[in-house]
């Protein structure tokens, strides 16, 4: 019987290891990928007023989008931040769209 408790105790031992050595391995290929590949630029720069704003381009240097608007943000940080949170929105958003033709209707996509 102790024989067979040791024997289950060290097969859990091990799968707890492997799982471990698993998930920090995905986790390193993960941050592999990330640190290899960009997906897109974001410029932070600092207007004449002192105020921060971001722009967003894919690899190409299009346009994409712009964040902060007229009245910028007060500091880099703040910027960092608010870009911080369009990320997490960005990573799966409702989508929705308004006809504008007549400012009637509105539909999801």
């Amino acid at each position: 019987m102790l024989k067979l408790v040791r024997g289950l105790a060290l097969v859990a031992a091990m799968t707890t290891v492997s799982v471990v050595a698993l998930s920090v391995a995905d986790a390193q290929e993960k941050g592999k990928k990330a640190a290899g590949k960009t997906t897109g630029i974001v410029e932070v720069k600092e207007g004449k007023d002192g105020k921060f704003r971001f722009t967003i381009r894919d690899n190409s240097k299009k346009f994409l989008a712009q964040g902060g608007g007229p009245s910028g943000y007060a500091t880099k940080d703040d910027a960092m931040k608010a870009l911080e949170k369009l990320k997490e929105a960005l990573e799966n958003p409702k989508i929705s769209y308004t006809k504008s033709a007549n400012g009637k209707g509105k539909g999801k996509e």
